[in-house]
């Protein structure tokens, strides 16, 4: 006989307690029986579901009444509950009774929810006789509607939230629901592992929460602030109460210029009465009242608190503003502690987003908001390789996470800023002006590290070691790709891992004809263009490339930058982002 308990889930708390669904929307879903009969939570191992069970008597009362040694604190019977038996022993049985089940996999949250009733009479068994505990599950299950790989299910996430209704007859302390909570928590790999710490929800536990810091851009995407799928709607609709959801306390800052993301990452003292180290909140960047009492409406982060004090900064916007934060960080001096400590994550809100959908892309997510949030809910993290870079007619250094373009491809998504208000498909537009009808070459001497090679990485006013390799040639693209995809509808670089510790330049010479150009930028979305016999791709570890073309464009993770000689190399795993389970390979 099949034995589930591997010390995950506590069979002696689910014996005792009955529970049944909720009369919600919940229930609706559900056969009319299973709103009103009591059954236990047991987990089965077999499918790692947990799985509402009917209790074996056909009479609810005289379940209870049967089993009194389930319903005191003695764990000595439990092995022979009949319940527990009688689900042990049809646990392989397709046509077997379950009232309802979801996967640990797809939780954010549990919590215990008490209701008090001041007007029961049953007094007997103490203040806590008084209360309604109800089990609170958060899940996001893929749609089921949609066809399923490998026998799992690919489709959108959406909110399938579970309420458990416990029998007060069962629960004299609550202590056995607790147990379950814990166990769910646990079974849903929830790495944050935080106490519950809502009013109305029981804990006895005293930890320091946890707290994430969200910078949202309230104009990304080019649809205003009141944009359906912009940030501020995004984060009011679905990351606030899906944080919550998931205990994860979390202060907002909404962005009243360009660079504030930036600034907001300087380092804050403890004297809050120093004026020079407040955070700067007062100007509005030009904004009318109307728009500053909205801003004032979602931002509670006041500035003054360090980012080194959070746990994780979560962007909302485009590229843009997780760029702003990573050079933000980087101009401290605590930068390589900041960055093995903190988490970041970013939820796509923006017109291109690439890489919100790369992430999603390496954990097996389809794209979307919802499913960003999900996963920095979830609190799993992954190495992500960026990269450090260096030019030679300016001092500054950057840090880069997502692609580096000159050429064709920098001018289209630069040039194109004109065309903005028509979303993605302006670059597609600039794509067919510069790269077909009036066609331009770019010189240029392009050096780089082949992987594998023992060699240095020298300044870039320095002379390059033998072991790189130099080429020097007329270029339509060249393309440095960290990530899977430039934008959402971009499959520009299907061979990139989130962390194999190298560069994919893509490069088209300016030997390619314009039909052949045409109908590489045409696979982009699909990522056949790697299969083009005009586009080489290189791989390295480390690069330098010098313009020999005067008026072309420097442009990192879709910003622009000083012009001229440029140089790059990878940091392995330099930054840890929130994602699903994702493997180097």
């Amino acid at each position: 006989m099949t034995k589930l308990n591997d010390g995950r889930w506590p069979i002696a708390a689910a014996s005792r307690l009955r529970v049944r669904i909720h009369n919600t929307t919940q229930a609706s879903k559900q056969p009319p029986s299973s709103t009103h009969q009591y059954g236990r939570l047991f987990y089965n191992g077999v499918e790692g579901t947990i799985e509402l069970i009917p209790c074996i008597s056909a009479n609810d009362d005289d379940d209870v009444g049967a089993h009194p040694e389930v319903y005191d604190d003695s764990n000595a019977y439990i092995e022979n509950e009949s319940s527990y038996q009688s689900y042990l022993s049809k646990i392989k049985d397709a046509n077997r009774t379950v009232l309802d089940s979801f996967h640990p996999h797809d939780v954010i949250g549990s919590h215990l929810s008490l209701e008090y009733n001041m007007h029961n009479p049953n007094t007997f068994h103490g203040m806590e006789s008084y209360a309604c505990a109800k089990l609170l599950v958060y899940s996001y299950p893929k749609s089921s509607n949609t066809k399923k790989k490998g026998g799992k299910c690919i489709g959108k996430r959406e909110a399938r939230h579970k309420t458990y209704v416990a029998d007060p007859r069962c629960c004299e302390n609550f202590s056995d629901v607790r147990s379950i909570v814990q166990a769910i928590r646990s079974l849903a790999s929830l790495e944050h592992n935080l106490p519950i710490r809502n009013a109305n929800i029981a804990s006895s536990n005293n930890n320091k929460p946890v707290k994430y810091l969200v910078i949202l851009n309230p104009f990304s995407g080019g649809g205003g602030e009141s944009s359906k799928t912009g940030a501020r709607h995004i984060y009011e609709t679905m990351l606030k109460p899906m944080l919550e959801q998931a205990g994860v306390e979390h202060d907002a800052l909404v962005t009243r210029r360009g660079g504030h993301a930036r600034e907001r990452m300087k380092v804050r003292y403890s004297d809050a009465n120093d004026d020079d180290n407040k955070g700067i909140t007062a100007d509005g960047g030009g904004a009318n009242n109307d728009e500053e009492d909205n801003i004032n409406s979602l931002s509670t982060d006041d500035e003054t608190n360090d980012i080194s004090n959070y746990v994780a900064i979560i962007a909302m916007g485009g590229d843009g503003i997780l760029f702003e934060i990573m050079q933000g960080v980087h101009s401290r001096l605590d930068e390589k502690e900041l960055m093995q400590k903190l988490k970041f994550g970013i939820v796509g809100c923006g017109t291109s987003n690439g890489l919100a959908k790369s992430l999603l892309h390496w954990s097996g997510e389809k794209y979307g908001p919802l499913e960003s949030i999900f996963q920095i809910c979830k609190g799993n993290t992954s190495p992500l390789d960026i990269a450090s870079y260096q030019l030679a007619n300016t001092t500054k250094t950057y840090t880069s996470f997502l692609t580096f373009s000159w050429g064709l491809i920098a001018d289209c998504d630069l040039d194109s800023e004109c065309l903005r208000w028509l979303g993605p498909i302006r670059s597609d537009i600039w794509a067919v002006y510069r790269g077909i009808l009036c066609r331009k070459k770019y010189r240029a001497r392009f050096s780089y590290l082949p992987p594998n090679t023992k060699s240095t990485v020298p300044k870039i006013e320095e002379y390059l070691p033998k072991e790189w390799v130099t080429i020097e040639d007329d270029f339509i693209v060249f393309w440095v790709c960290n990530v899977s995809h430039a934008s959402y509808n971009m499959y520009n670089c299907p061979m990139a891992k989130m962390n194999d510790g190298l560069f994919h330049i893509l490069i088209v010479r300016a030997s390619c004809s314009r039909l052949q150009l045409l109908l590489m930028l045409l696979k982009l979305e699909t990522g056949y263009h790697i299969g083009c016999k005009e586009l080489e791709v290189i791989d390295c570890t480390a690069y330098r490339l010098e313009p020999l073309t005067h008026n072309s464009h420097n442009d990192l993770d879709g910003e622009l930058i000083e012009a001229g000689p440029i140089q790059a190399h990878v940091l392995p795993g330099g930054a840890h982002f929130f994602s699903g389970e994702v493997g180097s390979d």
